[in-house]
């Protein structure tokens, strides 16, 4: 290979791997946001838990104060923060968009807001860290597609981050994406036990070796009464042959 076309595929490959690296370079600021998971995302799913990641992306500053919204057009008739070592938890209690209906009655009113403030920056979430925050919720909704939980994020410096965009393509989220989840199809109900009736109860039905021990005893009588039989029968010849010589 000529040393010339040997340079130009080196500049080339170079180019290609500092083009990678820049790329890299700046998805990674962008792609640290807000998120949240769950054990249990199908719809009408009861005591799940949520759990919302934090990172911390201010220089110098520490995240002090966590404000999560939660839907009110399909809202969750139960929220229950988890305890936080460090932070205050406050809820706002707001009348729902559409009422749910359960199966102890209608729920027209609930947690829409949950916010959680540090004691102090030094128990806020560091710079470059992260750190979780879990409620416990339910039911999901039993016909929505996904739940949005527009949240803002307080720095110790005094800047806020609003994580509140819309997500209508996963794959070209906006720059504040707001904390996000996709729910799954209802699980299916598992099936119904057998009858009672079609059930057959172990001390209803007579057992094998039962049936067989009966059977044996019969037997063995009949064998025992016929010996006797015969041995009866054998005596009285016995003795009449006796008699016959004696004669």
């Amino acid at each position: 290979m000529p040393f010339a076309t040997r340079r130009a595929l080196r500049r080339a490959a170079a180019l290609v791997t500092l083009t990678a690296a820049t790329t890299l370079l700046l998805a990674g600021p962008a792609s640290a946001h807000i998120t949240v998971g769950t054990d249990d995302a199908h719809q009408g799913a009861a005591d799940t838990l949520l759990t919302f990641r934090v990172p911390t992306e201010e220089d110098g500053a520490s995240t002090v104060k966590l404000t999560i919204s939660f839907p009110r057009a399909t809202p969750i008739a139960s929220v229950k923060p988890g305890p936080k070592p460090g932070w205050t938890i406050a809820t706002t209690v707001s009348r729902f968009d559409t009422p749910i209906t359960t199966d102890d009655g209608t729920v027209t009113e609930g947690v829409t807001q949950v916010v959680y403030t540090a004691s102090s920056p030094a128990a806020g979430i560091p710079s470059g860290q992260f750190d979780t925050f879990q409620l416990l919720v339910g039911p999901l909704p039993a016909t929505a597609a996904s739940l949005s939980f527009p949240t803002v994020q307080a720095y110790s410096n005094g800047k806020t981050v609003s994580w509140v965009q819309p997500v209508t393509d996963p794959a070209h989220e906006p720059d504040n994406p707001a904390p996000s989840l996709r729910l799954l199809p209802a699980a299916p109900a598992s099936p119904s036990a057998a009858p009672a009736a079609a059930m057959t109860s172990p001390s209803s039905a007579p057992s094998a070796a039962s049936t067989s021990s009966d059977g044996g005893g019969r037997t063995l009588a009949i064998v025992a009464l016929v010996v006797a039989v015969l041995g009866v029968l054998s005596g009285a010849g016995g003795i009449a042959l006796a008699r016959r010589r004696a004669q």
